[in-house]
């Protein structure tokens, strides 16, 4: 892998949890930076997890891990087949990438890119036409590299915020 040969992508093994959770704090607290709102990530983190886990199991994913030097430092979560929900949706289902994460340390070494091609690949096996990953809009660094990968906007969710004393209040 460009960047940094020390790098192997693999599919989570149970004695990841620790190092998982530490992946999920870490993201949880960068996004917290965006949205002030989100919980602190040692709040949620386990029950994310464990949710994260039934959810690969319901929809065909899969955890796969970044490990350097035996010490996972990144992970995606890839679920396979989530079925289209609304009426005016296509029918059948796609894949997502649920997460996708690295530790800040190794950032910039191809890990995000090399957890996002192995993604796509588990995708594919599995039968999927459509992958799909969701970004803060305020997450820049994230939404570059999807797109330096291949992956286009398909729809937007606009907000505005009714804090009270705010216009729109």
């Amino acid at each position: 892998m460009p960047g940094d040969t020390n790098v192997v992508i693999r599919e989570y093994r149970d004695g990841d949890l620790t190092a998982l959770r530490d992946c999920v704090v870490e993201l949880q607290d960068f996004e917290r930076r965006i949205d002030g709102r989100l919980r602190p990530g040692a709040s949620m983190a386990d029950d994310y997890l464990r949710e994260m886990i039934r959810r690969c199991g319901a929809c065909a994913g899969t955890i796969l891990v970044a490990e350097s030097d035996s010490v996972v430092v990144g992970f995606a979560t890839i679920l396979a087949r989530v079925p289209f929900e609304s009426l005016d949706d296509p029918p059948g289902d796609y894949a997502l990438v649920a997460d996708l994460v690295v530790h800040e340390g190794f950032r910039g070494r191809g890990i995000g890119t090399a957890l996002l091609s192995a993604s796509e690949r588990y995708a594919r096996a599995s039968g999927a036409t459509e992958l799909r990953i969701a970004v803060l809009s305020e997450n820049r660094g994230a939404a570059e590299l999807y797109r330096r990968v291949g992956f286009a906007a398909y729809s937007e969710v606009l907000r505005k915020r009714l804090d009270a004393g705010g216009e729109g209040a």
